[in-house]
């Protein structure tokens, strides 16, 4: 029982610790990802961006087509039940006591509540930020981006 209880402590500390940055992708007139990053600041013309490894990029306006705020609904998806499926297997492979019918239990959740989740974040998953390289429009959705970093 203390495992499981730990299993869902950890998921539930999962969750909320990834939830405190802001990721983006960003795409050019071309409709190609241009980056990819957690928000670090905006300007009036640039957009700074961290990447792996610490990296720090800063894209300039004029090259931006659309952002995308949100990863996609089959990463949320593959998280909210990839972690019941693996936890599950694991004591349903031990077998021990009660382990094999809470691994059972974990595995079924799984394979319920991470599709289930992908289909509300699908539904629920903003618009991108259409900028088109226009200065105006990215006043206006800077307005946005700097809200959420705070």
């Amino acid at each position: 029982m203390k495992n499981i209880i730990t299993v869902f402590l950890l998921m539930i500390f999962i969750q909320t610790n990834a939830q405190h940055k802001i990721f983006i992708r960003i795409y050019n007139t071309n409709n190609q990802k241009i980056t990819k990053g957690y928000l670090q600041k905006t300007t009036d013309s640039t957009l700074t961006l961290s990447a792996k490894g610490n990296e720090i990029r800063e894209v300039s306006i004029k090259e931006i087509k659309k952002i995308r705020l949100k990863r996609s609904a089959g990463l949320t998806a593959l998280i909210v039940g990839g972690i019941p499926i693996t936890a599950g297997l694991v004591f349903f492979a031990r077998n021990q006591g009660w382990d094999g019918l809470a691994g059972m239990v974990l595995f079924m959740e799984g394979l319920i509540a991470g599709p289930a989740a992908g289909g509300i974040k699908a539904l629920i998953n903003p618009k991108p930020l259409i900028i088109n390289g226009d200065i105006e429009k990215w006043n206006s959705y800077k307005k946005i981006l700097d809200q959420k970093l705070k």
